[in-house]
């Protein structure tokens, strides 16, 4: 059995990455495809996004904010909202 590894995101401590995941699963699930995630949840998410695998790709020429829309299967998911005007999508689950 393989120890639970615990993750810190933006002072938040979670004894599991299980319990980041669920977290960021919560916060989506707080917003409607078209809102714009409010600025608590955006530091937390900016933070998170800096774990992103491709992190940097992501981010390009920085981060202005993060929207909520449709995603496939009738799912939803993050945008990233570039300061450049361009947007990107990406997946919480990657940056845990």
């Amino acid at each position: 059995m393989t120890k639970a590894q615990s993750v810190e995101i933006a002072g938040h401590q979670f004894p599991r990455k299980t319990d980041a995941l669920a977290f960021l699963k919560v916060m989506l699930n707080r917003y409607r495809p078209g809102d714009i995630v409010h600025a608590e949840d955006e530091v937390f998410l900016l933070d998170a996004l800096k774990r992103h695998p491709e992190a940097a790709i992501k981010i390009g020429s920085g981060v202005r904010g993060f929207e909520v829309r449709s995603a496939d299967y009738g799912t939803q998911c993050f945008w990233i909202l570039r300061v450049d005007g361009t947007d990107e999508r990406f997946s919480y689950k990657s940056c845990i």
